[in-house]
C-alpha cells in the first residue's frame, strides 16, 4: 500500500508514518517507516512537499496510522483530535485504487489546525506573492500548472520551458490584483494577450470562480476538452490561476481523468507528487465528469498521444513492479 502525506514541514524535516501493524512499526517510534519526498530542495520557501512510502500491509485486518514529521531531534505528531487515529481497512479486490500491484491510499494532508481550502492556499500563496514568485510545477511534459505570472520574466521563463499555450482561470478582479506589473492589465486584463503573441505563444482566458464547487463543476467539461485537444496537437500547456491550487490544478484533473480515462485516485497521486499544494474538489470533479461524456464522449475515441499521454502519467508514480 502506497501511504502519502503532504506536509508543510522544513525541507530538512523527514516524514513517517507509524501504526498499529507490525509492518507499521506497532507504534515503536525506532520502527517508523520513513517516506520519500517528491521536490525536496527544489522547494519555494512557503509550498509543501508530498512524502510516500510503499509497505506491504495485511488486507481484511483494521490498522490505526498516523503520520509523523521528525526535525532537528523533534518528533512532531498529527493532530487528530482526543485519541484519534487514521483508520484503515482494505479488502482483497482489485479496483481502480490498484497501479502495478500497489493499492493507492488517499493522498492526506498532515493534520493540523486550519485544514480549510483557504487556509491551504494562503498559507502557500502569501509567500510567493510577498516574494513576487512564480511557482511552476510540470505534471507531463506537455501540462504544466503553477502560479499567475507577476513580471515579464515569467513569461519569458514559461516560454522557456517550452510552453506554447497559456491558460488563464482568474476572473476579471483577480486580474486586477494579481497580474504581470508594468503593462496596464490593471485597467485591462487582456493588455498580457500582447506580451504572450509576441514570443510566439497563444493565451486563453476561461474566468472561473475562486474556490467555488460550481464555478470549477461549470468550468471543467470545456477546459478539460480544451486541454486534450492542445495536447493532441503538440501544445504545451500552462494553466494558471491566482495560486496554482484550485481552479488550474481542477482543469488538470479533468483532463487526467475525463480525457485520458485515468481514475481519480491515481490521478490524484500524479498532480499531488508534481504539485504537492494542489487542492483537489471531488465533488466538482465528479459532477463534471457526467457532462464531460454527454458532450464529448469520454476517453473512448483516445489517440495514441492519448494512450502515450496517460502511459507517461502513470510513469511518474513511480512504481517498482
Amino acid at each position: 500500500m502506497r501511504f502519502s502525506v503532504v506536509s508543510f514541514a522544513p525541507r530538512q524535516a523527514r516524514l513517517a508514518v507509524i501504526g498499529s501493524c507490525q509492518e507499521l512499526g506497532k507504534w515503536n517510534m525506532d520502527q517508523v517507516k520513513v517516506m520519500q519526498c517528491r521536490i525536496g530542495d527544489k522547494r519555494l520557501g512557503s509550498e509543501p512537499d508530498m512524502h510516500y512510502v510503499d509497505l506491504p500491509v495485511p488486507t481484511g485486518i483494521r490498522h490505526e496510522y498516523k503520520f509523523v514529521e521528525m526535525c532537528d531531534g523533534a518528533v512532531r505528531w498529527e493532530e487528530l483530535g482526543a485519541g484519534g487515529n487514521r483508520q484503515l481497512e482494505v479488502g482483497d479486490t482489485l479496483n481502480d485504487e490498484f497501479v502495478d500491484g500497489v493499492y493507492l491510499l488517499p493522498v492526506e494532508r498532515f493534520a493540523e489546525p486550519g485544514g480549510a481550502e483557504s487556509d491551504h492556499t494562503s498559507r502557500f500563496y502569501q509567500g510567493v506573492k510577498d516574494r513576487g514568485e512564480i511557482s511552476i510545477r510540470r505534471v507531463t511534459s506537455q501540462v504544466l500548472v503553477g502560479s499567475c505570472p507577476r513580471h515579464v520574466r515569467h513569461i519569458d521563463e514559461l516560454k522557456s520551458q517550452g510552453v506554447t499555450v497559456v491558460v488563464n482561470f482568474q476572473t476579471e478582479e483577480d486580474c486586477k490584483k494579481n497580474c504581470v506589473s508594468g503593462i496596464g492589465m490593471e485597467e485591462d486584463p487582456m493588455a498580457v494577450m500582447q506580451f504572450y503573441q509576441d514570443r510566439g505563444m497563444e493565451y486563453i482566458w476561461m474566468p472561473t470562480f475562486d474556490m467555488s464547487t460550481d464555478g470549477r463543476a461549470q468550468m471543467l467539461p470545456q477546459a478539460s476538452h480544451l486541454f486534450c485537444e492542445l495536447t493532441r496537437r503538440g501544445h504545451v500547456v500552462y494553466s494558471h490561476c491566482n495560486a496554482g491550487v484550485g481552479r488550474s490544478v481542477a482543469a488538470v484533473c479533468g483532463y487526467l481523468s475525463f480525457a485520458l480515462g485515468l481514475p481519480f485516485r491515481p490521478m490524484q497521486h500524479i498532480v499531488a507528487g508534481a504539485r504537492p499544494v494542489a487542492f483537489f474538489d471531488f465533488e466538482a470533479l465528479g459532477r463534471a465528469q457526467p457532462r464531460y461524456k454527454a458532450m464529448f464522449g469520454g476517453p473512448s475515441g483516445e489517440t495514441e498521444r492519448d494512450d502515450a499521454c496517460r502511459k507517461e502519467a502513470l510513469a511518474t508514480l513511480d512504481i517498482k513492479s
